[in-house]
Order: C-alpha cells, then sequence, then structure tokens
C-alpha cells in the first residue's frame, strides 16, 4: 500500500526547488511515529503535534507505525479528535524502530518526512523550528539536546558516557559536523529518504539516513529533552549490540575496501598463529622442518579460507560444495600470487639497496607488505568476487 506524490506535489516549481512547500493536493510534512506499546502517550502526543502545527501554516500528516502484540495502541490513536490526517497502521512485516520508519518513509505522501518518538520526551512544540530549517534548505535537521538553547535531564555519569562513546564511534561516518547524531528527532526531505540505501537494524535509523542520504547542509535545532511519559527505555544491553552491528555495516558502506582490507588483515594475523602454533606443534613432535612448514601452511590456508567467507567477504560465491571447492581452489591461487610478489619486493629491495641488507627484516616486512595487497586485490576481485549485482553492506567499494 505504497502512497507516492500527486502530480499537484511534483509540477515544475516544485522540482525546481525540492525544500519548496507544498501548497496543493497533500501534506507538506508527514510525521511519523514509531509505536511500542505506546497507548498511554500516543493521545497527549497526538494533541500536542495538532496545537504545534495547527495556525502555523504546515500542511502535514501523521503516521502512527506500530509494532504493538494488541491493537491499543493504534485504537488509542485512531480515538483521539484530531482535525489533521492519521493514518494509524498496525504493522504485519519486520519488526522494529528502525522498519517502523522505514515502512513510515514508504507510506509518506509528505515532501517532507520528519520522525519522532512517542513517548513525549521529543517535544511537539519544537516541530516548527525543524520545518522551517526544512523550508530554508536544509537537506538534514536534527532535534539536538547538545546545542545552545537546548535542554536534557540530568542522565547518569553511565548514560552519558554511554551516549558520548555512541556518538564518537559514529563521527567517521558523518559527512557534517554534528553534536547528536544519536537523535531520534530528525527530518528530511522524502525523496532522499526514499531514494537512500536503507538497512538498518535496532533503533538508530537516524544515523542511517545521516549518513546514506548524504546532506550536504545539516541543521541542528534545539529541542528541549522531556522526561518519558509511560513505556521502557530502548537502551538496553540488545539493543546496543544491534548497534555496534549497525556500525559495522555503516562502515562497510561508506569505506568498504578499506573495511575489507582491515578485515583481510585480522584474518590474516588469525592464520599466522594458526600456521606458527601448529609450527611448533609440529616440531615439538619430531617432525623435519621442511614437512612442518607444509603442514603449517596448509592448516592454516582453509582457516583463512573460511574466515574471509563468513567475514571478510560474506555473502560473495555460492553455495554448494562444488561452488566452494572452486572458490577454495582460486583462493590459493590469489594467495601464491601473494607469495611471489612477497618473495620478488624483498628480494628486488635487498639488492637495490645494499646499505639496508643488515636490515633484511624491514626487507622482508616491505615484501610482505606488498604481498597482503596483491592478497586483497586478488582475493576481493577474483576468489571471493560478488556473485551479485547488489553486495551486500560491507562488501562495496571504497
Amino acid at each position: 500500500m505504497n502512497s507516492t506524490l500527486t502530480e499537484d506535489l511534483s509540477g515544475a516549481a516544485s522540482a525546481a526547488n525540492p525544500h519548496a512547500a507544498s501548497t496543493r493536493g497533500g501534506p507538506e510534512v508527514s510525521i511519523i511515529v514509531p509505536t511500542y506499546n505506546e497507548s498511554g502517550s500516543i493521545g497527549p502526543l497526538l494533541r500536542r503535534i495538532e496545537a504545534a502545527v495547527v495556525g502555523k501554516a504546515i500542511a502535514c500528516e501523521i503516521l502512527v507505525m506500530d509494532d504493538s502484540p494488541s491493537a491499543e495502541t493504534v485504537e488509542a490513536a485512531r480515538a483521539a479528535p484530531l482535525s489533521i490526517p492519521l493514518r494509524a497502521i498496525r504493522r504485519s512485516g519486520a519488526r522494529g524502530l528502525s522498519e517502523a520508519v522505514m515502512e513510515g518513509i514508504r507510506e509518506a505522501r509528505g515532501r517532507f518526512v520528519l520522525v519522532m518518538d512517542a513517548d513525549l520526551q521529543h517535544p511537539p512544540e519544537s516541530i516548527a523550528d525543524l520545518v522551517r530549517a526544512l523550508r530554508e534548505g536544509a537537506d538534514f535537521v536534527i532535534g539536538s539536546r547538545h546545542v545552545p538553547g537546548a535542554g536534557a535531564p540530568r542522565f547518569s555519569a553511565l548514560r552519558r558516557l554511554n551516549s558520548w562513546g555512541a556518538s564518537l564511534l559514529c563521527r567517521p561516518l558523518l559527512h557534517a559536523r554534528v553534536t547528536d547524531p544519536m537523535s531520534g528527532f530528525f527530518g528530511c526531505l522524502r525523496e532522499a529518504a526514499v531514494a537512500a540505501d536503507l538497512r538498518a537494524t535496532g533503533y538508530k535509523i537516524g544515523l542511517e539516513l545521516l549518513v546514506k542520504t548524504h546532506p550536504v547542509r545539516v541543521v541542528e535545532a534545539p529541542i528541549t529533552f522531556g522526561a518519558r511519559h509511560a513505556g521502557a527505555s530502548k537502551m538496553t544491553l540488545r539493543e546496543q549490540g544491534k548497534y555496534v552491528q549497525h556500525l559495522a555495516r555503516l562502515y562497510g558502506w561508506r569505506y568498504g575496501a578499506l573495511t575489507q582490507f582491515l578485515r583481510f588483515c585480522c584474518v590474516g594475523a588469525c592464520g599466522m598463529l594458526v600456521d606458527l602454533g601448529m609450527m611448533a606443534l609440529l616440531v615439538s613432535i619430531g617432525l623435519r622442518f621442511p614437512a612442518a612448514r607444509t603442514w603449517s601452511i596448509l592448516t592454516a590456508l582453509p582457516v583463512n579460507f573460511l574466515l574471509n567467507r563468513r567475514w571478510t567477504f560474506r555473502g560473495c560465491g555460492s553455495a554448494g560444495i562444488g561452488a566452494v571447492g572452486a572458490q577454495f581452489l582460486r583462493f590459493v591461487g590469489a594467495c601464491s600470487i601473494g607469495l611471489l610478489v612477497s618473495w620478488s619486493v624483498s628480494n628486488a629491495l635487498y639488492w637495490a639497496f645494499p646499505a639496508w641488507q643488515s636490515a633484511y627484516a624491514l626487507l622482508c616486512a616491505a615484501g610482505i607488505g606488498a604481498g597482503t595487497m596483491a592478497n586483497f586485490h586478488f582475493s576481493r576481485n577474483y576468489a571471493f568476487a560478488p556473485s551479485t549485482a547488489h553486495p551486500p553492506d560491507g562488501s562495496g567499494s571504497a
């Protein structure tokens, strides 16, 4: 039941200026409210939203995207006497705050989408400020707790440390400096959100959009962060684990080749430990060095292959014993090329720089570095080349 903008909303004037307000045929702003057991707060929230937009020349609709196990939240929303359009939808697909918002974006009809929580911590009275920023040309607007003029309750030291650490971890992903990237109160152009490759899980869909819509101008509007009206906090250990997984996927999407290379190096380090451990074991039981070296290398190779297949290049390649076997042979070939490059570079440097011959360890390290780069290149583009047109997160190009 995906909705699209009517022809009135996509006329020549609007196409020329995507930030221009809609004046005919539909809402300017779609306010998306994901809910889960929010029957106690949804009514007061909707009334406050109405009071915040009526008389402010803001044509809006409200979409309540509900994941609750019962219909109580949807019924409470529909029972609220409102003068603005409301759609309260009980979702049947994948559950979760991010999934609810993504479905709300697909359902939205406004030029702008604005997302806020239902627990009354996000003040509806700030909606006009966020909409004003979007009208004035912002690509992304955030209701921020950390800019001058904002207010927030005093959280515990652990909660503040958690928030600071989460914000610090995501900063390299952002196109602009943002003080509150963890905010769940935000807005952007609907077209940009629909076009983005959204794959978020957990509750930080705002971060996903902030990264994947490539906003040039980000505006943070100060808000007074309220006390929770009802329900439980989303800051559970499980959700924090999802956030870490979400970050890993975003880093893979934003810095695909670099992320893969770092994973490849980590796998190589694990393989080296297996190699050296097996070597020490075989030598200790009396196996001669050439044979021990051969078996230790042969033991480390499949370990490297399996870890790279499962982690570094996950999703690249077909299933089935035959396909995996062929991929393993390609990986062995890629490693052989890397070994040849390592040997060649080390020897070339040894003979080209006689003064450095006593520092042969450095020359070997240079060869190993060159060999690792060659291994990664041939593994990525030959052994583990994506078999589909849309590789999974983390396997794209930098």
